[in-house]
């Protein structure tokens, strides 16, 4: 049984949403997830180490060019623009990169929270502000601010690529400042460190269904190809019960293209019976 011009009545997309939560409070868990933080600068000839501990082969200012250009369209190569003041920017800041196998399609906007620590200051809390509409070439994209003072904007996160980038804030929670310090997982502030405490978040899964429905009218697919339908092989001739009021099992669906080529088999269980009495609607449904 097959289809090949189906109507765009025929046809019904939708997407499923799926969601997974996360929370990230010791180094441990960030490299069993391979999220990564660090801090990049444009003139360092300092290495990156990644979630491992392993050091790469990435110098920290190949990594600031691919975070200016990628991320914020820059051609300066050496700066970024501050998160508060996009007239001003600067040449530091620090990250968390989510990795892909974790991020999977990307970061639920409105669903991340960050508390650090920062030397003697602890506990400061961040979240995410998402924007009402995509304004990036990357994707959709949003604010990161301090909870408690929402208009002390910190950072941006960059939701598809899992990317948080933390360029800016007061004077209490500035990012940029101290270029020498870390920047790492762990229970608490420690010296020329800002310490990343936890980090909460939900990673979307998105699945695309689409349900074909397929309709076999009274007068079709009331015969079958079978050779067990053949009285006699030599002669072609069919057996008798199939003469006069024909009656077949259906047993498959299949999905053509208007080139004649099968794209997709879907099997019926347990098979249906058509005769010339019998209309029949079948729903294939493919999931991606």
């Amino acid at each position: 049984m097959s289809f090949k011009n189906l109507t765009t009545d025929s046809i019904i997309n939708n997407e499923v949403l799926y969601t997974t939560n996360f929370n990230i409070d010791s180094l441990e868990l960030a490299r069993s997830r391979n999220i990564l933080s660090y801090v990049t600068q444009n003139n360092s000839t300092s290495f990156l180490v990644n979630a491992q501990g392993t050091t790469t082969t990435t110098p920290l200012s190949g990594t600031f060019r691919h975070i200016s250009n990628y991320f914020f369209s820059s051609s300066a190569d050496a700066a970024i623009p501050l998160s508060h003041d996009s007239t001003t920017t600067t040449g530091t800041v620090r990250v968390i990169q989510i990795g892909r196998t974790t991020v999977d399609d990307g970061v639920l906007s409105g669903s991340v929270t960050a508390t650090m620590s920062f030397g003697a200051i602890t506990d400061f809390v961040f979240i995410d502000v998402p924007e009402q509409e995509i304004s990036s070439s990357v994707g959709r994209k949003g604010s990161l601010v301090e909870k408690n003072d929402t208009n002390n904007v910190v950072g941006s996160i960059f939701y598809d690529t899992g990317t948080l980038v933390f360029h800016g804030g007061d004077s209490d929670t500035n990012f940029v400042t101290d270029a020498v310090s870390g920047f790492a997982f762990g229970p608490g502030a420690t010296a020329a460190t800002i310490a990343i405490n936890n980090l909460s978040f939900k990673s979307k899964n998105k699945i695309q269904r689409t349900s074909f429905f397929c309709r076999a009218l009274n007068q079709e697919f009331n015969y079958t190809n079978n050779v067990t339908s053949l009285s006699d092989i030599t002669l072609g001739t069919i057996t008798g019960s199939l003469t006069s009021n024909p009656t077949s099992f259906i047993t498959t669906v299949g999905l053509y293209n208007d080139n004649n080529e099968l794209l997709a088999v879907a099997k019926v269980s347990p098979p249906v019976k058509k005769n010339f009495d019998i209309e029949k609607t079948f729903n294939v449904r493919l999931q991606y």
